[in-house]
C-alpha cells in the first residue's frame, strides 16, 4: 500500500475531501480521518511513517489542533488521485527545516494497522 497524507486546519474541509473520495470509488476501510487535539498517537504515526526525525516532527507540528486525512492507496495511480483530491480541498503544505524541495504527500510505505489514525 501507498500512504497519502493530508493535514487540514479545517475539519470540515477534511471531511468533505473524505466524502468526495468515498463517493469516487475509494473504500472506507482505506481512509482514516483523525481530529488531532492532544493525541500522542500522532507522533507515533509520523515516526513510524518517516525515517527522518525532522520530517516526522514537522508533520506532528503541522498537525497540531488540525485534522489528518490518510488514504491507504492500492496503486500509484490511486495515490496520485487521492493526493490531488487532498490538495484541491485545501490540505496544507508541510515545510521541513533544511529542505527546499516541494514535498509530496505520497509515502510509498504501508502503515502498520496498530499505528493507523482511525477516529
Amino acid at each position: 500500500m501507498i500512504t497519502v497524507i493530508g493535514i487540514f486546519k479545517d475539519f470540515d474541509l477534511a471531511e468533505d475531501a473524505s466524502l468526495y473520495l468515498l463517493a469516487n470509488d475509494f473504500e472506507n476501510e482505506n481512509i482514516d480521518l483523525h481530529l488531532v487535539g492532544e493525541d500522542e498517537r500522532v507522533a507515533v504515526f509520523f515516526n513510524h511513517l518517516f525515517e527522518d526525525i525532522a520530517e516526522a516532527k514537522a508533520h506532528v507540528a503541522a498537525a497540531q489542533n488540525g485534522t489528518i486525512l490518510t488514504v491507504h492507496a492500492l496503486s500509484i495511480r490511486e495515490a496520485q488521485e487521492a493526493a490531488d483530491v487532498l490538495n484541491n480541498y485545501g490540505a496544507i503544505d508541510v515545510s521541513i527545516p533544511g529542505n527546499k524541495e516541494t514535498l509530496s504527500r505520497i509515502v510509498e510505505q504501508a502503515v502498520n494497522k496498530n499505528v493507523r489514525l482511525r477516529g
